[in-house]
This record gives structure tokens, C-alpha cells and sequence, in this order.
């Protein structure tokens, strides 16, 4: 294993309990035939997620599995088969593990373009080739871009398993496109008690056919009503902070550097809570897509929605589901790098929405 200090974080107090449902979670999925192509381990150190992407090596190569799912698919590894033997002491050819290099700390190009080479040929002594990348959250942007490809078009018989200690440092582009075990009990993405509402009346007119086109267009109305409010909301809550109303007796040069401020302070408030509300939506339309490829629910993130996703992912495609997630992600990098209006922009994404 790696010893350089990404891999020092001591996992918390109820990590093991946690890692213990995180390993069952995976063994029910796979008991159900229910292989995903990608997955991100959070929680702990990287050394123990290490040790639980291994087990997933050795659990899918096994040739002696004590037990196998309705597919076929081993839930558990003998440990003595030489599958199991090569993976545990690091020579097993079809598993490759990409870690940050020492010097830079950083995941460099050539390491994944190493790797997606590697992981374009088909497995040579196993069922599957396993790719284990630690610190995934460490890749800078080209890398990122270079990755993002050979994940949204993974070979055949080819597992990506993604480990990151600081999940929120990963684009959310890559997140959405793995399912996430967590080992550690850190917090998931959060939504405020209004988001919650408006984004529970969106899946539930998403689940009814009937709704049609004319549903989307109130959903809309009533999308852009509440981003209105929660604008003034934090126009009143930074404008009762400002040094604006504390002192009356600015000086005018200062007064107006003062009002810019705070106008740049609420446009980049503004920002960020909608950027965490238009997350929230793809988090669910990552559920939808994960029950699209038939996925154990308890993958999915909103427990609560789960019979819901579940029923409008089973009338949509794996690529249409997916499409839906890129739609929002395009929508989203619109608001944040271009001056595009914020309703033109917000109703050309939901209405390409397929639901």
C-alpha cells in the first residue's frame, strides 16, 4: 500500500459498523446480478477503501466463490483460488490501481491514458479487469476530461472503482456517473427544507404520464418563483449585515465600493445556493438512471423517492436516463460560465427533460 499522507485520515468512531452495511449493501447488489461499470467509495482512509475495492477484485475473479447471486456473479471470495491469491499480493494482471504520484500528488494524464489503454483489452486470467483509482478527487482538469470519457463508454467487462476521502472535491459530472458506497458515515449532498418541496412536486408530476407538457411549463413557473425568493432572501439577510445600513456617515467613494461589494457578495450567494439545488436534481435523476440499468434501490439517494424513481427509470432507456443527466449538467455549466438568461436557460433544460 501507499504510504504517503493521503492515506493517514482515521476512519471515525463508527466506521466499522458502517463499512460492515457498506459490504453487505454490495453483496445484496450483486446477489441480484446488479453490476455496476462504476463505483465511488467514500468514508474512512484510502488504505481501508483500498482494502474494499481488492475485496471486489477478488470477489469478481474468484474461481471457488462460497457463494454466487441469480446470475452467476460471485458475492463473496474463496481466498485461496489463485485469482484471489495474485489479486491479495498485487500481481494479479487484469486489476490495475492508479494512486497520485509521490512527487505532485496529483493524478497525471499519462496515468489514465496508461490505464484506459490497459483497460480496453479484454481480461487475461480473470471474468472482469477491476480499475482502482485512489485519490480519484486528485485529478486535475485534463485528466478529469481524459477519465470522463472512458467512463461514459466503458469497456465491456471492465469495473471502475473510484476512492476519495474529499468526495466534494470531485466533479460532480464523474459522481453522478458512479454508484456510491460509503464506508466512512460522511455527510451526502443536503438540501434546504424549500428545495426539498419544490423538487418532491417535480418527481411527483414527473411520475404522472398525464401531466404532460403542460405540467413541466407550471413546474417552471413555480421553479423560477421559488429561485426569486430564495434571492431575496439572501438580499435581505446580507443587506441587514452590510456595513451599508450600520453606518450612515460613509464616505461617497467608499459607500459606492461598499454597494459593490455587496451586490458581488449576493450574486455569488445566489450562485452557489442554486448550483446546490440544480445538484439535488441530478442527484435524483441519478437515481432515475440507476434504475434505469435495474440497480439495487439502495443505491439510490433519495430512500424516500425510491418506488417513484424506480417507476419512471423502468419506462426510459439506460442512454435516455443518462441523457436527462447530462441535459441538467449542461444547463447547470451554462448558468455558471456564460451570462445566459437564468429562465431561458432553466426551461430548455427540463423541457428536454424525458420522463
Amino acid at each position: 500500500m501507499a504510504k504517503n499522507g493521503l492515506y493517514k485520515q482515521p476512519m471515525s468512531d463508527n466506521a466499522q459498523p458502517l463499512a460492515i452495511q457498506a459490504t453487505d449493501q454490495l453483496q445484496r447488489s450483486l446477489a441480484n446480478g446488479r453490476l455496476g461499470h462504476a463505483y465511488l467509495y467514500t468514508g474512512g482512509s484510502l488504505e481501508s477503501l483500498e482494502t474494499q475495492a481488492t475485496w471486489l477484485a477478488r470477489t469478481l475473479n474468484c474461481l471457488s466463490p462460497p457463494k454466487t447471486g441469480e446470475t452467476g456473479i460471485p458475492i463473496e471470495p474463496c481466498g485461496g483460488c489463485t485469482p484471489c491469491r495474485k489479486v491479495e499480493s498485487g500481481n494479479f494482471p487484469d486489476l490495475d490501481i492508479v494512486r497520485p504520484e509521490k512527487k505532485t500528488r496529483i493524478i497525471s494524464i499519462e496515468q489514465i491514458r496508461n490505464l484506459t489503454r490497459k483497460v480496453s483489452l479484454k481480461p487475461t486470467e480473470g471474468r472482469y479487469k477491476v480499475a482502482i483509482i485512489a485519490g480519484a478527487d486528485r485529478m486535475p482538469g485534463p485528466t478529469y476530461n481524459a477519465f470522463l470519457k472512458t467512463l461514459e463508454e466503458p469497456p465491456k467487462r471492465t469495473v471502475f472503482i473510484l476512492l476519495s476521502i474529499h468526495p466534494d472535491q470531485l466533479g460532480e459530472t464523474i459522481r453522478s456517473r458512479c454508484m456510491r458506497v460509503n464506508f466512512g458515515g460522511e455527510a451526502d449532498v443536503q438540501l434546504e427544507v424549500n428545495d426539498m418541496a419544490w423538487l418532491r412536486s417535480f418527481v411527483d408530476t414527473s411520475v404522472d404520464a398525464d401531466e404532460g407538457l403542460m405540467g413541466r411549463y407550471r413546474l417552471i413557473g413555480s421553479l423560477m418563483e421559488h429561485l426569486s425568493v430564495k434571492r431575496d432572501r439572501i438580499e435581505e439577510t446580507q443587506d441587514k449585515s452590510s456595513p451599508l445600513n450600520r453606518y450612515k456617515d460613509i464616505e461617497p467613494s467608499l459607500r459606492e465600493k461598499l454597494k459593490q461589494e455587496l451586490e458581488a457578495s449576493i450574486a455569488a450567494e445566489y450562485r452557489r445556493q442554486r448550483g446546490d439545488f440544480l445538484t439535488g436534481l441530478q442527484w435524483w435523476l441519478r437515481d432515475v438512471w440507476l434504475a434505469a440499468l435495474l440497480q439495487s434501490r439502495e443505491l439510490l439517494h433519495f430512500q424516500d423517492w425510491a418506488d417513484t424513481s424506480e417507476k419512471i427509470g423502468r419506462r426510459l432507456t439506460p442512454m435516455q436516463a443518462l441523457e436527462n443527466l447530462q441535459s441538467i449538467e449542461a444547463t447547470q455549466r451554462l448558468l455558471e460560465t456564460t451570462n445566459v438568461q437564468e429562465a431561458l436557460a432553466l426551461e430548455v433544460g427540463l423541457l428536454k427533460l424525458k420522463l
